[in-house]
């Protein structure tokens, strides 16, 4: 018997698959809306979770983590938040045939888990919760994985990997190229050079960054661009298991990554507008303008797809569903997490 849903048979299974969600769910929430207020330790603002740094100086002597990469926080909660759909995918539609999801899931976790204590800054004082959390959650991801090898057969297909090209539409192979290709850029360039996105965030003038450092602006930490090099890295790999294992039924890798790349657009329409922003160098709109293009060309691939099967046995909540249902779904979400940025602006949490 399960304990929350039915579709999952094993109960240990099941409990750490919940447990990997709220995990992911509580961080991914709180950066997308509050990372502003996390970087300065809930000083005067609200946020469910803050960074543990409570003494404000000047942003010359400060601790290091006082209002450093709340951009870059907010990226990485959606970037997690496409995660918790995913889990979440698994735990409402079964586990069966899942490891196309939850490899690429496990991958950027390990990886997370290693960024995090190699670039971990030991001059600040902020918790130390997510240097012991990430693993925990790796943990915990494994042994769901492990636990639903057997009743819930995650591993159904797993035999016949290939590593070949499964796309047939020549637009949806160049798309997918080209996604798979600007996200090892970012994997690498986060992950092995983190100095160069910090020296893009940096001013030089000295009234900027007084204002910065009171709203979250200042430069990110090594472990803060490092981190989204390994979550993004879990993105790149599910655009592979795409391309190499053709899109017949290759809805439920899609949409999380869909519909993560459509919170990155919502996000950075309503940052631009209410900002504040900081002052733009010129990788600052490279990487700015990358995120929604990411979306549009992998929603096109999607698009073309569909003829090759990539919705074959989509469900939701265990009931079959269509193209035309798939549509009226991405609108409505789209307009749920749209109005959840607006009241968050509106309201000045």
């Amino acid at each position: 018997m399960a304990l929350v849903f039915d579709r999952i048979k094993s109960k240990p299974g099941e409990a750490l698959l919940l447990l990997t969600a709220l995990v992911t769910l509580v961080y991914s929430l709180n950066f997308m809306f509050f990372s502003a207020c996390y970087t300065t330790g809930g000083k005067g603002c609200f946020t469910m979770l803050d960074n543990g740094v409570t003494v404000m100086m000047t942003w010359q002597n400060g601790d290091p983590a006082w209002g450093a990469g709340a951009p870059e926080f907010a990226f990485n909660g959606i970037l997690m938040f496409g995660i918790f759909m995913s889990t979440m995918l698994i735990l409402n539609e079964g586990a069966r045939g899942m490891w196309k999801v939850m490899l690429p899931v496990l991958v950027g976790l390990v990886v997370a888990s290693a960024v995090i204590w190699i670039f971990w800054n030991d001059a600040s004082e902020s918790s130390e919760a997510p240097k012991f959390l990430t693993p925990l959650v790796t943990m915990a991801y494994v042994g769901a994985y492990m636990m639903l090898r057997s009743e819930d057969e995650v591993d159904e297909g797993l035999d016949s990997l290939s590593f070949g090209i499964g796309i047939k539409d020549p637009v949806a192979l160049m798309g997918l190229v080209v996604v798979i290709a600007t996200g090892i850029f970012y994997v690498f360039r986060q992950i092995a050079d983190p100095e160069s996105v910090i020296d893009a965030a940096t001013t030089e003038n000295p009234a900027l960054a007084s204002i910065y450092y009171r709203d979250g602006l200042l430069p990110p930490s090594k472990v803060t661009v490092a981190f989204t090099g390994a979550l993004l890295l879990t993105y790149v790999l599910w655009a592979v298991v795409i391309l190499t294992q053709g899109a017949r039924g290759m809805w439920a890798v899609a949409h999380p990554a869909l519909f993560a790349f459509l919170t990155v657009t919502i996000a950075n329409y309503f940052g631009f507008v209410f900002g504040p922003i900081r002052e733009f160098s010129e990788q600052n709109e490279m990487d700015a303008i990358s995120g929604p293009a990411t979306m549009l060309i992998f929603l096109l691939v999607y698009l073309r797809l569909r003829d090759e099967g990539i919705e074959d046995g989509m469900t939701f909540q265990g009931e079959s569903l269509d193209s035309r249902g798939f549509d009226r779904l991405f609108v409505m979400v789209a307009i749920v997490i749209s109005a959840a940025f607006m009241i968050v602006e509106i309201s000045g949490l």
